[in-house]
């Protein structure tokens, strides 16, 4: 098996997933890219596309969208934007390609040189190296020559998101075969956690508090069956807030679960999962 680090090479090399010319409009379904792409084969039908045939046509885009000129050997911010700018921090217009700090600048100049060189469209996804909160682009790269007179290029990138944290965390959360649920806890005078108010839970974890929905249902984390009896209350909460706590039940109607749970903020975070027989169990050096 080879190591990691080769493995990690491996998978870098596929930070950047790319299509070009007739195989874009097959690939895409962002409105806006659909929309873009299509103004601009309509008329390249006829003529090599300008500048101004989409940019001034196309205001709305602009925020979201990146002007490249392109220069030998290299690539120069003429817009930057304000979506983009906000996302990452800081602007670019005015710099090159070359000052980008990013691990993908190499992928993402093949595929700028292809967009220019062969004059044909491209569309990209990329991972986000700056962004916190988005985790996939997808990018359209247009080339179009400066004007009927200026053959030189520039590369309109339009730039969607495709992914981002919070869907990404609310589909684990949501459709997780794991129960899981968030309480907010209920201190004594001690400042001991005596109880918690259930906030949130998943589909299955309502399998578990016998809660379907929080209008009616009672929202006190020890009314349910798992966390009623002092014995596994005291061995799941004493630990807090210092580290998680684990801890097995067996019952009769759930079966084994294995129990964890953690004070995240001002939160306490359950999840239980249940615990097959004939589980595998592999030691790891």
């Amino acid at each position: 098996m080879a190591d990691w680090a080769t493995r990690l090479d491996h998978i870098m090399d596929y930070q950047v997933k790319s299509w070009f010319g007739e195989t874009v409009p097959s690939v895409v379904s962002h409105p806006g890219v659909q929309a873009l792409m299509a103004r601009w084969a309509q008329i390249k039908d006829e003529r090599d596309p300008i500048l101004s045939d989409l940019w001034y046509d196309n205001e709305k885009y602009a925020d979201s969208s990146i002007l490249f000129l392109k220069s030998e050997p290299d690539y120069v911010y003429l817009h930057h934007g304000k979506a983009l700018r906000e996302r990452i921090g800081f602007s670019m217009q005015g710099m090159t390609m070359s000052e980008l700090r990013t691990r993908v600048r190499a992928n993402l100049l093949a595929v700028y040189d292809r967009a220019c060189n062969e004059f044909t469209p491209a569309y990209f996804h990329s991972f986000a190296d700056f962004m916190h909160d988005v985790v996939l682009w997808g990018r359209l790269c247009l080339p179009l020559r400066l004007s009927r007179k200026d053959k030189r290029v520039a590369l309109l990138v339009f730039c969607h998101l495709m992914a981002d944290k919070t869907a990404i965390f609310k589909a684990a959360f949501d459709h997780s075969l794991s129960s899981t649920l968030i309480a907010a806890p209920i201190t004594g005078a001690d400042g001991r956690i005596n109880d918690a108010w259930i906030v949130a839970q998943n589909q299955e974890a309502s399998r578990i508090t016998g809660i379907a929905e929080h209008a009616t249902g009672n929202l006190l984390l020890r009314s349910t069956a798992i966390f009623a009896r002092d014995d596994v209350w005291d061995c799941l909460i004493g630990h807090l807030p210092g580290r998680p706590a684990v801890a097995t039940v067996t019952s009769r109607r759930q079966g084994s679960l294995s129990l964890s749970v953690e004070l995240i903020d001002d939160y306490l975070v359950v999840r239980a999962t249940p615990i097959s027989e004939s589980a595998n169990v592999f030691e790891i050096d």
